[in-house]
């Protein structure tokens, strides 16, 4: 990769993307003039241990979300005022027509830093959204810059704490999608399908229990209190202690469940205590020991229902592609995000 002055670099970068939008391509046996596919510009930003994992998020981007991409991280090795880079480009032939997208990485030096932003806006693609995701160990020194120029964010709580996801959002207004939040969908429906026919049940919850297995980079059960607590309007005195909008005490708990076949940081099971026309209703969804990809659903009491479920896989494309999409669940994310950045400095 060329290092060079932010200035120097930028200039030679988009010449090199002029040079390679100019030239025909050739791939169907006669000179072709290059057809873009955008849908966004999309800037990812780890730390510089992650970088291969950035290209192979970006490379299977293109394939739904075509347009341009960035991978951008911080090298104190550099110059301060110094970026490297590289630029890359690919064609495919889609109907005979060669549609084409391009890739730029940049490392900063730690001065360049408070360009990031600048240099992105330069870049992007004028006609379509800017999409910033912060990944693991993303340099703090470049965030500053880049979040102002986002259109959307994408976060990751499953190694960015809940903490620090809300502080973007108290700097940034714009919609943000969390990879975590899709991977645990399912264990946020099973818990609502718990009230389907016993709505009255929300009203009366005295006891919420979350296990998980230990040694997860952040805490699980964050995000989901949050999301619990502000779909209810509770409010978190402690860590251990809610108050429901009627100023009820909710008692919570957390149990560390180690389990084989589970990476850290997995949410293992969630009990509710409650209460439905007088008669107490205990609520369980539980991975199973053996099998940690089957739940069983159980209520207890004033309702008597049990089923097993299967919590289904989907690789990270997927997961990616539907923070990406879900726009409908954002305010939801928000409320989320805040609440148990609340709960976690309780």
């Amino acid at each position: 990769m060329t290092a060079l002055p932010v200035g120097e670099a930028l200039a030679r970068i988009e010449g090199e993307l002029a040079s390679f939008w100019s030239s025909p391509d050739e791939q169907a046996g006669a000179p072709m003039t290059k057809v873009r596919s955008s849908t966004m510009s999309f800037a990812f930003v780890a730390a510089s241990s992650e970088i291969e994992q950035a290209r192979a998020t970006t490379d299977a981007l293109a394939d739904t979300h075509p347009g341009r991409a960035f991978v951008l991280t911080s090298d104190g090795r550099l110059a301060p005022w110094e970026v490297s880079y590289d630029v890359r480009a690919a064609c495919r032939l889609d109907g005979g027509t060669p549609i084409c997208f391009d890739w730029i990485e940049m490392t900063f030096g730690a001065m360049a830093c408070e360009r990031a932003g600048s240099v992105v806006a330069t870049l992007a693609l004028p006609e379509v959204p800017v999409v910033v995701e912060i990944g693991r160990g993303a340099p703090r020194a470049l965030l500053p810059s880049l979040l102002p120029r986002a259109d959307r964010l994408i976060v990751d709580s499953a190694h960015t704490s809940v903490a620090r996801i809300a502080e973007m959002l108290h700097a940034s207004s714009v919609p943000v999608g969390d990879r975590q939040f899709v991977r645990t969908y399912q264990w946020r429906e099973l818990v609502a399908r718990f009230f389907d026919d016993a709505l009255a049940a929300l009203e009366s919850i005295r006891e919420v229990t979350v296990g998980r297995t230990p040694g997860g980079a952040t805490e699980p059960a964050a995000l989901f209190l949050g999301w619990l607590g502000s779909r209810l309007g509770w409010g978190f005195e402690a860590r251990d202690r809610a108050l429901d909008r009627h100023g009820e005490t909710v008692r919570i708990t957390l149990r560390d469940d180690p389990r084989e076949g589970l990476s850290p940081g997995q949410i293992t099971g969630v009990w509710i205590e409650t209460a439905l026309e007088g008669q107490p209703l205990s609520l369980a969804c539980v991975r199973d020991q053996e099998n940690p990809k089957q739940v069983a659903w159980t209520r207890r009491g004033a309702r008597v229902t049990s089923h097993e479920h299967a919590l289904g896989y989907r690789d990270e494309a997927w997961v990616l592609v539907k923070a990406l999409d879900a726009t409908e669940g954002d305010r939801v994310l928000r409320d989320a995000i805040i609440l148990g950045a609340q709960w976690s400095e309780r």
